[in-house]
């Protein structure tokens, strides 16, 4: 099930316009620069929220991305609840996860009430997603403090304001360098610098392989990331502001989208058409058995579909399949860039 599907919406918020600084005049001078509010001691600044560094002993994870940061991490023995597989755990991490032993406490598919998640009583609940912290979810992060818990967001979900949705998010840093940061500041919260020094040095050697690799490469294929809720025959893209976006580029290629905001926004054929992509990848979701091939249905239908033969993707027979756990900001991002860019430019990574 698509994330847009398990949140609710809200009103897009507009952004302000920016008054010309010409109109103050001359005589008024420059504006001062206006310092960053800086965290509080002894916290780390998430979202606009301190989070106390207090080394939790019982964590609950919400979202695919946040439960395998946290396994990664080295905390599987404190992780007290997890919410929403998109797929497989990673092989070197499933061994750590026992649900059909309660530890942890898990939700497959149906989001946990505020009860539920208050009688697993955690000391931090850990977030991929927007939508746990919101007053349809969990409660928003205040409301959350108030009952001891301490919170932790991937800060490419960040919302415009405490308790705001997906659909209002503020202007957020989708960069890998900011995924790299989260697992930073995650490592910190839970006692794990070390670990998370070593994870995000590799997720950069990945990185620096691919980019020395596409050093000099012009031509950069269009590529489409799209998939569709479950039983249903309508088409989401992965647009702008997101973290696919980010791969998309870092693999060497360009966002077919462009014009789409945001991520899961609804596209019809005729709109595949006019972006004319050259590659398409479909991640699978969800469930913690929906491998890359839970999303072959989808690649053939577009592959069938007569309205779509001539979208060079379909043509050339460049449907891929992939996972949404690649596409979500967390440990596996420089891999699905390595992954992808080998699918972009297959002459320059014949070493597999």
């Amino acid at each position: 099930m698509p994330r847009s599907r398990r949140i609710p919406a809200a009103s897009l918020i507009a952004a302000l316009a920016l008054v010309p600084a010409l109109l103050a005049g001359c005589a008024a001078g420059p504006e001062p620069d206006v310092p960053a509010e800086q965290p509080a001691a002894g916290t780390i600044r998430n979202c606009d929220v301190d989070v106390p560094v207090e080394r939790p002993e019982r964590i609950v994870a919400m979202f695919h991305n946040a439960v395998e940061a946290v396994l990664a991490l080295g905390a599987a023995d404190r992780l007290a609840g997890a919410a929403y597989l998109d797929n497989p755990l990673l092989p070197e991490l499933a061994g750590e996860f026992h649900p059909e032993t309660d530890r942890p406490v898990y939700w497959p598919e149906e989001y946990p009430s505020r009860e539920e998640v208050l009688r697993v009583a955690p000391d931090l609940v850990v977030s991929g997603f927007t939508g746990a912290f919101t007053r349809e979810g969990l409660g928003t992060r205040a409301d959350l403090a108030g009952t001891g818990m301490n919170t932790f967001l991937f800060s490419s979900f960040c919302p415009a304001a405490d308790g705001g949705t997906q659909e209002a998010l503020a202007a957020n840093d989708v960069s890998l360098d900011a995924v790299q940061r989260d697992l930073t500041d995650l490592g910190r919260l839970l006692g794990a610098e070390d670990r998370a020094a070593e994870l995000t040095g590799r997720m950069q050697a990945t990185l620096a392989d691919v980019a020395e690799r596409l050093d000099g490469v012009t031509a950069r294929p269009r590529v489409a990331m799209l998939n569709a809720p479950a039983g249903s025959t309508e088409l989401r893209v992965f647009g702008t502001g997101d973290v696919a976006t980010t791969i998309i580029e870092a693999a060497g290629g360009t966002q077919a989208f462009p014009e789409i905001a945001g991520r899961q926004r609804t596209v019809g054929p005729e709109g595949i058409i006019a972006a004319r992509p050259d590659v398409v990848v479909i991640p699978a979701c969800c469930g913690i058995d929906a491998g890359p091939e839970s999303a072959e249905s989808l690649a053939q239908r577009l592959r069938d579909d007569p309205a779509l033969a001539t979208v060079p993707a379909v043509r050339d027979g460049k449907v891929f399949t992939t996972t949404f756990a690649e596409v979500s900001p967390g440990i596996r991002n420089a891999d699905a860039v390595r992954t992808l860019a080998g699918r972009l430019h297959p002459e320059l990574f014949t070493d597999g």
